[in-house]
């Protein structure tokens, strides 16, 4: 296809459906018109004035757009974003004169191998490849150990994971602002003092905010400001740093950074490390499939039972603060490579084989957009008896193979 500034464009990888806030397809590949592979995203309008009458050109979120792709662009209109990066625009009212169909996902090699394939042969292939992603975490890890204290590192990793995609990072400078070391040593007293230390370094107390929020009648939050105020200490992290809007009410930051304090809690007497190594040790290699998770898992209760934030409008059908599909996401990417990459360490073989054990045999985590995308892709939406190294196995495959345009190395493609 040409872009209204006549530089051919090939689509190699049209990326996935994004369904959340943001641009219209995440992770695509395209080849322009010198032969250059550029990654990033897509935006599809009606018309090309859309993009900035949607408020697109001033908000940072699209500022990864390589394309912006419309039926109608009569008012020829140029698309820039945020940071000031030109992003082509293709006419398809103008492109599909020329050519009759564009790529679909039909298209693809692995698409087809996935449909004619034998359905065991693929699952064997996710398995391994779900076995190379635990390996690449447990290297991320392992090289971690080498810098820095272990229980902190796991630390990271937890809080990593609560974070989910928009919060990560956020999540991981709260942990490295207030280290495991602190809250497990001088803070390790009250849940309350726990709840304040984090909530306050992390700027998302009610007094912190941009607008302070109505809080006043709610006596427990009056308390838990005073005990900000009272132990508080060193530079705070900001709301702005928070992803806050369009996310699901359960995985707001508030009550995933309450979930860790909770869990702190619960092992506050032998510390986070020993406890999530010794339940590991523990573990059974049966179908007993969710364990861990059920050692992990937070009830909230009180002011967080039915609450997501500091807010009189934020009040939600009571769920736990950790269930268990985020239990097991932690599982899975952190708390079992982690341990393999700890024995590893220490030369516990027997350990370091049954963390990878309990890896290979633990049932499917909850899908996702990737995972989604990717059954889709591979003609096998009803995966309902894939395990969790498997899906890790679809993650694999679209993080190093289809956003990175290997279609022609995949080893669904060329095993297949």
């Amino acid at each position: 296809m040409l872009t209204e500034g006549r530089e051919r464009i090939c689509v190699i990888y049209p990326g996935r459906v994004n369904k959340g806030s943001g641009p219209d397809f995440r992770d695509a590949v395209i080849l322009a018109g010198d032969n250059k592979l550029i990654k990033g995203d897509i935006e599809i309008h009606t018309r090309a004035r859309d993009w900035h009458s949607h408020g697109h050109h001033c908000d940072s979120e699209y500022n990864d757009v390589i394309l912006h792709v419309v039926l109608w662009n009569d008012d020829g209109y140029s698309t820039f974003t945020t940071n000031g990066k030109f992003v082509p625009v293709i006419c398809l009212a103008k492109s599909l004169q020329y050519q009759a169909r564009l790529m679909p996902y039909h298209q693809l090699p692995c698409f087809c191998g996935g449909e004619k394939g034998e359905r065991q042969d693929l699952k064997k292939l996710l398995q391994d490849m779900g076995v190379i992603r635990f390996k690449q975490r447990v290297e991320m890890f392992s090289s971690k150990l080498l810098k820095e204290e272990a229980s902190q590192v796991l630390f990271q990793g937890i809080m990593r994971a609560l974070g989910y995609t928009k919060n990560k990072r956020a999540f991981e400078e709260l942990a490295r602002r207030l280290p495991l070391r602190l809250l497990e040593g001088e803070l390790n007293g009250r849940l309350l003092l726990k709840e304040a230390m984090l909530l306050g370094m992390a700027g998302l107390l009610p007094s912190q905010r941009v607008r302070c929020l109505p809080f006043v009648c709610e006596e427990w939050v009056k308390e838990l400001e005073q005990t900000w105020h009272s132990f508080g200490r060193g530079e705070t992290m900001y709301q702005s740093d928070w992803c806050l809007t369009r996310i699901y009410p359960n995985n707001s930051p508030v009550r995933r950074i309450v979930a860790q304090s909770y869990l702190l809690h619960r092992y506050r007497v032998k510390g986070l490390l020993p406890n999530i190594l010794e339940l590991v040790t523990e573990a059974p290699l049966t179908k007993e499939a969710y364990w861990l998770e059920s050692n992990l898992m937070v009830v909230g209760d009180g002011y967080w039972l039915d609450h997501f934030d500091f807010d009189v409008g934020s009040r939600i059908k009571k769920s736990a603060l950790l269930g268990r599909d985020k239990a097991g996401e932690i599982v899975v990417n952190v708390i079992l490579p982690f341990t393999f990459s700890w024995w590893q360490a220490t030369g516990e073989r027997e350990l370091q084989q049954k963390a990878l054990q309990l890896y290979l045999e633990h049932p499917k985590l909850a899908g996702n957009e990737i995972t989604c995308h990717m059954a889709r892709q591979l003609f096998m939406e009803h995966n309902s008896g894939l395990t969790a190294c498997q899906h890790q196995g679809l993650i694999h495959l679209f993080k190093d193979y289809c956003c990175q345009a290997k279609c022609s190395e995949c080893p669904l493609v060329t095993q297949g």
